[in-house]
């Protein structure tokens, strides 16, 4: 799941989820928009999700006369497609951070059309056993008493990512 990174009001960094719902980035903290928002009435710039195949792209909208930037620039009419660690600011807000950054977490498998592999000890996944999906490679591993594939060893077999099912995210933005 896509996050923001904005800073408390501790002035430290934390990060929100980005779900199903437009984010009013104009005001401090950033906040869910209700479905149906009005541009340039209940906003002046929003981080928006993209419907799209797998994972969703967010999108940067701004009113006309907003000042948002991306990484310094404008969006060109109003709109601009984030990617992952884009520098995100708007007039009346501090600096925020877009990631795409995901967290190790155990989830029943969804099955698939073709057989898949567990990535440690090679069984087959079955639909709905509890697994991980390793976030920096895609590749899946079980992860239950019986077969703890996933935090078997310190990082993936695939890359190198931690298995520490508790290891936080591995960018944020710099002090």
């Amino acid at each position: 799941m896509a996050h923001l990174w904005f800073r408390d009001e501790g002035d430290i960094w934390s990060a929100l989820p980005l779900g199903a719902a437009a984010v009013d980035i104009s005001v401090h903290p950033p906040r869910a928009l209700a479905e149906g928002f009005r541009m340039g009435v209940d906003t002046r710039a929003a981080l928006v999700p993209a419907p799209g195949n797998g994972t969703p792209v967010w999108v940067l909208v701004a009113a006309g006369d907003g000042d948002a930037r991306v990484n310094g620039l404008a969006p060109v009419a109003g709109v601009r497609v984030l990617q992952d660690h884009d520098e995100v600011r708007a007039a009346s807000s501090n600096t925020l951070f877009f990631s795409t950054e995901t967290l190790a977490r155990v989830q029943e498998f969804p099955g698939a059309e073709r057989a898949v592999y567990c990535g440690r000890c090679r069984q087959a996944m079955v639909k709905g056993q509890p697994a991980v999906c390793c976030p920096g490679c895609g590749i899946w591993y079980h992860q239950s008493q019986d077969l703890p594939c996933w935090t078997y060893a310190p990082s993936c077999a695939f890359c190198e990512q931690s298995t520490a099912l508790d290891a936080g995210f591995a960018w944020m933005p710099e002090a």
